[in-house]
């Protein structure tokens, strides 16, 4: 009889009012985490700060996300995700207000770091819903809401600039994501979210777990994030100093990075339609590899710029891929992998740009991006490991095998009860 089931790659993606609550919220939060990028400058200017102050503004978006990942997920699971998502919009909104208003850097450094743990924690609960909702087309929505958030960390430099025409100055910036979350609030509060999945406690559960692989994949993670801030941070000033291209010039071709990364997550999300999340992840890793070492080692200013935008392509993959794969082996329990994996990008973010900052002070920029060169060989070899170890996990479906025919194996008298039948008079 021919089969008429269909595979998740013919099944047709259906979008509702929760899956566009889930992006626009993505886009709302990616637009103020890259805020602090792009305002710190004219703080510095208005404060008379110093350059460790600076870094503390960025270092607390990371803090926040470490924040996130130790408490967001245990919070959630006492107030719910419904209760815990719009309470961390509104913190969201009370973050965008202190940057906006902010005349003093304890006040812009506490604003990041509201913005950095709710925002995240938007993030997480938005996207294990996401993966709870679509089960086995997670990779294809979580894909999608990335893209558009990548979306927005495209848009906050350029509102910015329009703003600054402006006498609202760059302080205005921050009215596009407030009104835009109060507008989801006002049309979209009643758009219930899924419920969270209890993980199963029966043995068979606890025996597919794939907790090795989950932690080798969160490895993964933690390399290519502190790969991908490694390569944008210092961004701009490699073209600057190293490669010799003008201050304006320069910061106007890192917007290319960005759209680039744009791009290769909208190409990502249709080619997750007919290949797996894992596959998908080495091509990417292969893009990025080949767009870095184009752009370190470009022997002209056009092939650095080509190398950017190369890197930027693989780039916008390399997350959302890895998240994806994580909650694939945390499926039941997508709230908790949500959270480890918003620790694992923290940990990244805060550490990779102050390493490779003090190696650019010790041996010069281009000397210390060898490090991130670093950082991808030692993700490429933990991917490997990643993948031999997930092969050789066991999955449910092999477990249910195993043990139906161990059943098989067994005396009758131990699997059907025997009566004694007696003759009725």
């Amino acid at each position: 009889m021919k089969n008429l089931t269909l595979s998740s790659a013919q099944q047709p993606f259906v979008r509702n009012r929760f899956t566009w609550l889930s992006y626009l919220l993505m886009a709302a939060y990616c637009y103020l985490q890259v805020s602090p990028g792009s305002i710190v400058p004219f703080l510095h200017a208005e404060m008379h700060l110093n350059y460790t102050i600076d870094s503390l503004h960025v270092s607390s978006l990371a803090v926040g996300l470490i924040l996130s990942g130790l408490f967001g997920d245990r919070i959630t699971r006492i107030l719910g995700r419904q209760s815990m998502l719009w309470l961390c919009v509104a913190g969201l909104c009370v973050g965008g207000l202190l940057l906006m208003l902010a005349y003093h850097p304890l006040v812009s450094i506490s604003g990041i770091l509201c913005i950095g743990f709710c925002g995240c924690t938007v993030s997480n609960i938005v996207q294990s819903a996401l993966s709870d909702y679509y089960g086995s087309q997670r990779t294809i929505a979580i894909t999608e809401a990335n893209t558009i958030a990548c979306l927005g960390s495209v848009t906050g430099p350029l509102i910015l600039g329009m703003f600054l025409s402006t006498w609202l100055g760059w302080r205005g910036m921050f009215l596009v994501p407030l009104l835009m979350m109060a507008l989801l609030a006002a049309f979209f509060y009643n758009v219930r979210l899924p419920a969270r999945k209890q993980p199963e406690q029966s043995i068979l559960a606890k025996r597919a777990r794939v907790s090795r692989a989950c932690w080798l994949y969160l490895g993964v993670m933690v390399l290519v994030v502190a790969f991908e801030w490694g390569t944008f941070t210092w961004g701009s000033g490699y073209l600057i100093n190293i490669v010799g291209i003008e201050t304006r010039t320069a910061s106007t071709l890192m917007s290319l990075f960005f759209f680039a990364e744009m791009f290769g997550r909208f190409m990502g999300s249709l080619l997750t339609r007919r290949f797996s999340a894992e596959q998908l992840l080495v091509v990417a890793l292969g893009i990025a590899g080949v767009g870095f070492l184009l752009f370190w080692l470009g022997p002209t200013p056009w092939i650095h710029i080509l190398g950017l935008f190369v890197a930027g392509l693989g780039i916008g993959n390399l997350f959302p891929l890895t998240f994806t794969i994580v909650l694939n082996q945390e499926a039941d329990n997508t709230d908790a992998a949500a959270a480890r994996s918003s620790l694992a990008a923290g940990l990244a973010i805060l550490i990779a740009p102050l390493l490779l900052g003090r190696a650019a002070d010790t041996f010069g920029l281009r000397i210390s991006y060898s490090f991130v060169l670093v950082l991808f060989i030692m993700a490429c070899i933990v991917l490997v490991f990643a993948r031999y170890a997930s092969h050789k996990e066991v999955t449910p479906l092999e477990l249910e095998i195993e043990q139906f025919l161990q059943e098989q194996a067994r005396p009758v008298e131990e699997v059907v009860p025997s009566f004694e039948l007696t003759s009725v008079v």
